[in-house]
């Protein structure tokens, strides 16, 4: 399939390769999509990326529209899918931008109260195991720290094109995907499907602009750490909230943080593996309302427990909160600068956390 650079699709021809390794053009006839399109791919997205999980269908904005396809990606990120239905390509690009406007700004527990009754209506298993089984990797911490829009149609036109290339040369994360779908004389049914930006170049414009990274594994934030002179520190962080806390590697920081009833899990800790000259030593950040909510450790226990250096801090962007704790959250950040203090941290939180539950599961 190609197309012009005003948006005007080439025609199509295929060819089956027969039984005597020769080549037999295919006569095809297009048919109609859309009343299909939204099913098919509901049941199977990877018809437009493997690399997505469907989490909910006509979901409602707090605008009063409904997206068709909310997904996941393997990172955690969502991703609005929209279908043309009769709109436009100029509107539903519209649209789309409106829906991601809304999609942005979705907490971890948003997404699950979404996410949830979708699968439990599909008869599959809630969001964590659902996207373990589907990327063989746990679910993350933070879920949405960054978004993306497909626009589907079955054509676009020349301004529409010239609008998402230059919102993408701006970084904006969105694309259109054209799918076709055709029948032979012989009955075979045939779905063609490609994309205005190739989903490479997509992705590195938007992480130019937002100077996303790729995700560090444990390992390489203990080199990191070494080289930063605070490997021991960090060692001994990473070991010591072991039965406390579970864990997470990303960027250049873990993420600890303990796993609700719901299956979900909650960010309570971050620790860096790099220095920063503002503060020498192991960097922190904790977020105290979810360490008081969770592990019943006060505000004023922590500020005892962690270094004299420690200040409050804003943490009311941490994503996963609701309206209601953004209000209300309370945080802290520091460094620790002697490996006593590391070992007087964990001291305190085992003694509080004695009677805790038995081990999590650590990532």
């Amino acid at each position: 399939m190609d197309f012009g650079k005003e948006g005007t699709m080439q025609k199509i021809r295929l060819w089956e390769i027969t039984a005597d390794n020769g080549l037999a053009e295919m006569a095809i006839n297009q048919i109609a999509l859309e009343e299909r399109l939204e099913d098919w791919l509901e049941s199977d997205i990877s018809v437009l990326d493997p690399n997505l999980l469907v989490i909910g269908r006509q979901v409602r904005t707090y605008y009063g529209g409904e997206i068709d396809l909310l997904c996941l990606d393997s990172a955690g990120d969502t991703v609005v899918v929209e279908l043309k239905k009769g709109r436009t390509p100029r509107e539903v690009t519209a649209q789309t931008l409106d829906y991601a406007s809304w999609v942005k700004d979705l907490s971890r527990d948003e997404l699950l109260a979404i996410a949830n009754p979708y699968l439990k209506s599909k008869y599959l298993p809630p969001l964590e195991e659902a996207f373990s089984g589907k990327f063989e990797t746990p679910l993350p911490d933070v879920l949405n720290d960054n978004h993306r829009s497909l626009v589907v149609a079955e054509e676009t036109d020349g301004s529409t094109e010239r609008i998402v290339r230059y919102l993408s040369d701006f970084s904006v994360p969105i694309n259109v995907v054209t799918v076709r779908h055709f029948r032979d004389k012989e009955d075979r049914k045939i779905l063609a499907r490609v994309y205005l930006i190739e989903p490479e170049v997509a992705e590195a414009k938007a992480q130019s602009r937002s100077k996303r990274t790729t995700r560090n594994t444990l390992a390489e934030l203990e080199a990191m750490a070494d080289e930063n002179g605070i490997g021991e520190m960090f060692r001994l962080m990473r070991e010591g909230v072991r039965d406390i806390l579970i864990a997470r590697p990303y960027l250049q920081r873990v993420w600890y943080g303990v796993r609700l009833p719901n299956g979900g899990q909650r960010l309570l800790l971050i620790v860096y593996s790099v220095s920063y000259q503002d503060k020498p030593g192991m960097s922190f950040t904790v977020h105290a309302s979810r360490f008081k909510e969770h592990l019943k450790v006060s505000m004023d226990q922590l500020k005892e427990w962690l270094p004299e250096n420690t200040q409050e801090d804003d943490v009311t962007g941490w994503s996963g909160s609701d309206s209601e704790e953004r209000k209300n959250a309370q945080g802290l950040a520091g460094s620790f600068e002697k490996v006593e203090e590391v070992e007087t941290f964990l001291t305190e939180l085992k003694k509080h956390t004695a009677q805790a539950s038995p081990r999590p599961e650590n990532i």
